[in-house]
């Protein structure tokens, strides 16, 4: 049935050996950013949805704070932050963490309403492969460390973006 010379077993071997390659370079791990509200807490929320078929561990997430406008500070911004997650995120799941007090620290801990443009970048291991995956920029409107909106800018993008570190 299997004309050209081809048998069975080689056509088997060459599947498997595409099929296993393709997973190994699938990656479906996306970091998305939300606000949540939830009876009177509202939260800035960063989602790790893991939509690949092996679990991921996250080590960190690096924020990046620009373009702060703040009237009041109790200390000198770092504009930097680094939030340790060191997690597994199953096949098929979410995790959900909140960044308000990441970046209400970040900004020097503001007394009064802020805004700023955050970037936040996202290391993770899926199988033995280390990936770096930055979200758009958005820009994060907070009074105190509650926050007041959130929107995505695009076009700051690469006033923003951290400088890529290898993997």
């Amino acid at each position: 049935m299997l004309g050209s010379g081809v048998s069975k077993y080689r056509l088997f071997r060459w599947w498997r050996k595409t099929r296993t390659e393709s997973q190994l370079s699938e990656n479906d791990f996306a970091p998305k950013l939300r606000i949540n509200r939830e009876n009177d807490r509202v939260t800035l929320e960063l989602l790790l949805v893991n939509d690949a078929s092996v679990t991921a561990w996250v080590e960190e997430g690096k924020i990046v704070l620009t373009d702060l406008k703040v009237i009041w500070q109790t200390s000198i911004p770092p504009s930097q932050a680094r939030r340790e997650i060191r997690q597994n995120v199953r096949a098929h799941e979410t995790l959900a963490l909140d960044l308000a007090r990441a970046i209400y620290h970040a900004a020097g801990r503001p007394q009064v309403i802020s805004s700023c443009l955050i970037c936040i970048d996202v290391r993770y291991r899926l199988g033995e492969e280390w990936f770096n995956r930055t979200l758009d920029t958005h820009k994060v409107e907070m009074a105190g460390p509650a926050v007041l909106g959130l929107c995505r800018s695009r076009w700051y993008e690469k006033k923003v973006r951290p400088s890529d570190r290898p993997a």
